[in-house]
């Protein structure tokens, strides 16, 4: 999507292992840029639960950027809501609030320590992030393309426990990625989220009505876990109402995209959490 405005490098881990000071190093001495953009990141997942060496790998990437500051000019990094320490309900939580909670996951503790060094330095810009989705995330541990999933091969929505999030689509995330790359911001810190709050149950009644499904929505524990949600007032401060896609469209562009690429998708992998 950014490709479409800007003259992008983006090199894969097989072209650029960015755990690799030397390699980081040379790479942004002979491509020379304006602006480096780090979404990469180990840990954060389902699927990566027990890795080792997260916070080792997550932060030497980090600094590897930070060492090669020489050749480019602003970092922006994409962090996490999990920096806030999601032991704890996060209840539209601000950017006031970090710091109070050191988290003791690998994952959140490495955005944590990237956090502390961003809020010091005069060229980066953090962007906490909480959901974000869209084509492309892992439809198999993702919950909103996983439930679309499971939808349209007539299969139940599962629920571990239901829980309020606030989620962005990543075509909104892309736009809120361009008032940065268009502007210096006033702060290091940013929370990124729609700043709207919405739970798993409400979301997949969504799916099942744009999907014309009449399925059940099974919730296996009861009451609702931890809120993950922000508050996004610093951003609309400084950028003016940004105008967010509604769930039930996103939904439908996502099921759209979906409902093409289903030959493709193995039933078997939605079939184990039944």
């Amino acid at each position: 999507l950014l490709s479409k405005e800007y003259e992008l490098l983006a090199p894969s881990r097989q072209e650029l292992d960015i755990v690799d000071t030397e390699k980081v190093v040379c790479f942004l001495k002979h491509n020379k840029v304006d602006t480096v953009m780090h979404l990469a990141n180990i840990g954060g997942s389902r699927k990566q639960p027990n890795l080792q060496e997260v916070t080792h790998n997550n932060l030497l990437a980090y600094f590897n950027l930070i060492k090669a500051k020489s050749y480019y000019n602003r970092l922006i990094v994409f962090g996490s809501g999990a920096e806030y320490d999601k032991r704890r309900p996060l209840i539209s939580i601000s950017e006031s609030d970090f710091d109070e909670n050191i988290p003791i996951d690998q994952y959140g503790f490495s955005k944590f320590v990237m956090s502390k060094y961003a809020l010091q330095s005069d060229y980066i810009t953090h962007l906490r992030l909480f959901g974000v989705f869209g084509k492309y995330e892992d439809y198999e541990t993702r919950f909103i393309s996983n439930s679309i999933c499971k939808a349209l091969f007539d299969l139940p929505i599962t629920i571990k426990q239901n829980v309020f999030f606030d989620y962005i689509y990543i075509k909104d995330l892309v736009d809120v990625l361009k008032l940065f790359l268009n502007n210096k911001p006033t702060n290091i810190d940013y929370n990124v989220g729609s700043g709207q709050r919405i739970d798993l149950f409400s979301i997949a009644k969504i799916i099942l009505k744009v999907t014309k499904k009449d399925l059940p929505i099974i919730i296996a524990k009861d009451g609702l876990n931890n809120e993950y949600t922000c508050d996004t007032s610093r951003l609309r401060t400084e950028f003016g109402e940004i105008g967010y896609t509604e769930m039930e469209t996103a939904i439908s562009e996502l099921v759209e995209y979906y409902k093409k690429e289903i030959v493709n998708i193995d039933k078997q992998v939605f079939l184990t959490d039944i």
